[in-house]
């Protein structure tokens, strides 16, 4: 088995779990069937497929955007057994995607999916296969794994920002545009203050969005970073009916490309700490965060399973190597505390 780990930072690491031996190639490895809302496309190749080398080929052109080092892009994925062509699994329903960074470190790891996807626009359908994706002993085929770029993300932000108002920390920025929020003062805010620090010209968040976006989040209380996207070297991705009531509140009808100040009081944040417990991986009290909003695309309905769900082992999983980022969450129910 060969977990791939396109860049730290991103969600998305493949399992792969083939069987059967050896025969066609990359050539033959066709488009059967357009992706559609929450569902992966199909593909056609000569089974078994056995490649000697590491290969891609591009299945659809892409018409969007071009796509150049050091861009962020929210990608789908889905993967094939190399043995009959059958289905091992997708992100396509599991929401709008996931962030991969085209970096360095993707070159590294995977130097041809690289390659392909610098030359490739918004919209494109890429093909891998590798050997170092075959199975157990006496298995000798190996997947196909195909890659949609769902959307080019926004670099990160670095513009002028407003001041903040009197009733907000201020809040600064380094020359790369990294935030930091001064410790707050005063009382604790009551009700969900939004403060825009510099606007977007993109379109207008909505409520059924997913969102990509980076963030830092301090304690009101003491001003103590407890989570940082800037700081594992990639936005996150998150559906917004899933995050906290106070980004769902304060980041909907925001346009994309702005920067957002919310200082979000206890009952639209994770709660206090008597309610969460002492050992709570998530912080009591009323937060403060800024956040950049670098993306946002419908997300997708998934859609209904005709079979039995792919296995756990099988599916498209986060990788336990990733330093992924992980927007606030959803306060958590009594049985999880």
């Amino acid at each position: 088995m060969r977990k791939i780990v396109p860049a730290a930072g991103t969600a998305l690491a493949l399992s792969l779990m083939l069987t059967a031996c050896g025969g066609a190639e990359m050539d033959s490895v066709e488009l059967a069937k357009d992706p559609s809302e929450g569902t992966a496309p199909s593909v056609s190749f000569e089974t078994p497929l056995q490649v000697s080398e590491a290969e891609t080929k591009v299945l659809r052109e892409g018409d969007g955007e071009d796509l150049d080092e050091g861009d962020n892009i929210l990608l789908q994925a889905a993967l094939f057994k190399g043995s009959d062509g059958s289905s091992l699994g997708d992100t396509y329903s599991q929401g709008a995607g996931q962030v991969l960074k085209l970096d360095d470190q993707l070159k590294e790891a995977i130097p041809e999916m690289h390659d392909a996807l610098i030359d490739a626009q918004e919209g494109a359908i890429i093909a891998y296969s590798s050997p170092d994706t075959s199975g157990a002993a006496g298995d000798e085929s190996t997947s196909v794994e195909v890659y949609q770029v769902a959307k080019k993300i926004l670099a990160p932000l670095n513009e002028d920002m407003k001041d903040t108002s009197d009733k907000m920390p201020n809040v600064t920025q380094d020359d790369q545009g990294k935030p930091t929020i001064e410790k707050p003062s005063g009382k604790e805010p009551k009700d969900l203050q939004t403060e825009v620090l510099s606007e977007g010209d993109g379109e207008e968040v909505a409520d059924t969005d997913t969102v990509v976006a980076n963030y830092v989040g301090v304690r009101w209380e003491d001003g103590e970073v407890f989570d940082s996207s800037y700081d594992k070297n990639a936005p996150a991705s998150f559906p917004l009916d899933n995050v906290i009531e106070g980004w769902k509140e304060g980041l909907k009808g925001q346009k994309v490309g702005s920067r957002v100040l919310l200082a979000v009081p206890t009952d639209q944040a994770y709660g206090t700490e008597k309610q969460l417990g002492k050992d709570s991986q998530y912080p009591s009290g009323s937060l403060v965060f800024v956040v950049d909003i670098l993306g946002a695309v419908p997300t997708p309905e998934p859609a209904p399973s005709e079979s039995a769900a792919p296995s756990e082992s099988a599916a498209p999983q986060p990788s336990e190597e990733a330093d992924g980022s992980e927007a606030p969450k959803p306060a958590p129910s009594e049985s999880e505390k």
